[in-house]
């Protein structure tokens, strides 16, 4: 029952974008209240944290939202209004997500460090499984640019060639490419990150003790991943919303339509490694502050990576 109660804050979450207000916040606040009653309930951590971030950041963003209330019950103008006070709004919305996640895990039947470990496992599989379909991206967009390629050394033996079924402009094309490429890169980010894949300092890294190293992965966390890939979010949700507003078209004459498509995976690819953040976050607290038993479960930023040379040679030898 919390589980579903956890879903049905996400669809709610959803239909508010769909509606005006005030019934976009009606949604919004009965999501919220789902949201909570599934973490009294002890529903499934990640579903929960999913479930509360969803509706707090719709709110937040959207134009039918926070920024409404504060025009039409405060007479606040909003753009001044998030110009001179968004950092604190986000922080305040963090702190209040962080203190209801903290309570629910701190009641919880296995206890704290196991609900964490769980949460993060349903995280990762989450980002995992956006990453591992988005990377099939990459066969299409091969695909279409060999033809465009191709069609292009046809045309030039035989002009002709451009008048036949077979012939599909170049400006789609191209134009297809590189929508292709942006969305298999946004929505392989949190992949790339729970997989240990981006660039790391192992010249400096290698060196630190193993605590250093998840203390410095836990800032480091906190203070610009998340942070980052909230502001991106945030920025991108509006630059996505406003071109499905007017109706945004390609700038050439042929291109393609619904430009809010690409566009709305900006937050979307943003919002898995903003997940694939939290989930490292929390593995970093378990390692520094949870029990040694579970230390192994989430020690991948406690050891060395790329750069431990012994390590792998002597993995091989075993």
């Amino acid at each position: 029952m919390a589980n579903l109660l956890a879903a049905a804050c996400m669809l709610l979450t959803i239909a508010s974008l769909l509606v005006a207000h005030p019934l976009a916040n009606i949604l919004l606040a009965a999501g919220f209240a789902a949201a909570l009653v599934a973490g009294l309930m002890r529903g499934r951590g990640a579903l929960v944290l999913i479930a509360m971030v969803a509706v707090t950041a719709t709110f937040i963003t959207s134009s039918d939202g926070f920024g409404l209330l504060l025009k039409e019950y405060a007479g606040i103008n909003p753009r001044r209004f998030w110009k001179d006070n968004s950092e604190i709004v986000a922080i305040a919305a963090a702190f209040l997500l962080t203190a209801l996640y903290i309570f629910f895990a701190r009641h919880s039947r296995e206890g704290w460090p196991r609900y964490v470990v769980h949460t993060t496992a349903d995280l990762d599989a989450v980002v995992v499984w956006v990453g591992r379909i988005a990377a099939w991206l990459f066969v299409p967009m091969m695909i279409i640019i060999t033809y465009d390629i191709t069609q292009r050394k046809i045309i030039e033996w035989d002009s002709d060639f451009i008048n036949s079924v077979f012939f599909l402009d170049s400006n789609k094309l191209q134009e297809l490419e590189w929508h292709l490429h942006a969305t298999l890169f946004l929505l392989c980010l949190g992949y790339a990150y729970v997989k240990d894949a981006h660039v790391r300092i192992e010249l400096v890294r290698d060196h630190l003790a193993n605590r250093t190293r998840v203390w410095m992965e836990l800032v480091g966390v906190c203070l610009f991943l998340l942070t980052y890939s909230f502001l991106i979010v945030k920025f991108g949700y509006t630059f996505a919303e406003r071109s499905w507003s007017i109706g945004e078209v390609s700038a050439a004459q042929t291109g393609l339509t619904h430009r809010w498509i690409i566009k709305g995976m900006m937050p979307f690819g943003f919002g898995l490694l903003f997940m694939a953040g939290l989930s490292a976050a929390f593995k970093c607290m378990v390692y520094l502050f949870g029990p040694d038993d579970l230390r192994p479960e989430v020690s991948e930023y406690a050891i060395t990576h790329h750069a431990d040379l012994g390590d792998l040679t002597d993995q091989k030898q075993a």
